[in-house]
């Protein structure tokens, strides 16, 4: 096996895997913001009372290195779709 081919393969599979998790991302971003506005309060405070579990599926859904690039894209997705509103 090629070098060169491997290098595709994988970088075909993380270009793959940032399409599939844009609107996972965009979902949990527009829910967060939404619950902002529901319960009007403070980021830290929202995010100090969420269980463990939610803090946790928070910080590796928005905290992982590899999903930072769908984050991005989906949090300027959104600022685009809710600029007006």
């Amino acid at each position: 096996m090629e070098d060169g081919y491997l290098f595709y393969v994988i970088g075909g599979v993380l270009l793959l895997y940032v399409l599939v998790m844009i609107p996972i991302q965009y979902r949990n971003i527009a829910a967060t913001k939404e619950e902002f506005k529901k319960t009007k309060k403070t980021h830290n405070e929202t995010y100090e009372e969420m269980s463990f579990e939610e803090q946790q599926l928070q910080f590796n859904l928005q905290g992982n290195p590899i999903n930072l690039p769908s984050t991005l894209i989906a949090a300027l997705i959104y600022k685009i779709v809710h600029r007006n509103k």
